[in-house]
């Protein structure tokens, strides 16, 4: 019995560290800041977002899901975003001509990442 609850602690304290990593970290993208742009005539005008790639692999293509003003929407850059080097953009190809509800999302997250590799993380 005891020797069954070590194996079973022991493999609890073995996967732990790696899930806590995998959820803080799931895409190998880490989002610095996620603002809604305004077009000035009380529109939205997108979203400017700025974010590392943490991933070995270059990106080639990251998927926001922004949830803003009760509603969601998926704005997608594309690119070459190599490892460690910031990236700073104004994507415009979604949450554009909407009510302006000021600069804050309801939530901002990465949903999907293509890798140079080949590999999709969704």
């Amino acid at each position: 019995m005891k020797r069954t609850l070590f194996i079973l602690v022991a493999l609890c304290i073995i996967a732990a560290p790696a899930t806590a990593a995998r959820n803080g970290s799931r895409f190998g993208v880490t989002i610095v800041s996620c603002v809604v742009n305004s077009n000035g005539s009380n529109q939205t005008n997108g979203i400017n977002v700025v974010y590392y790639n943490t991933h070995d692999s270059p990106a080639t293509e990251v998927d926001f899901l922004v949830n803003y003003n009760g509603h969601r929407y998926i704005l997608i850059d594309k690119g070459t975003f190599t490892r460690g080097s910031q990236i700073n953009h104004n994507l415009t190809n979604s949450l554009t001509g909407e009510a302006w509800d000021g600069p804050t999302p309801t939530r901002c997250a990465v949903q999907r990442v293509y890798l140079e590799n080949g590999n999709v993380l969704q």
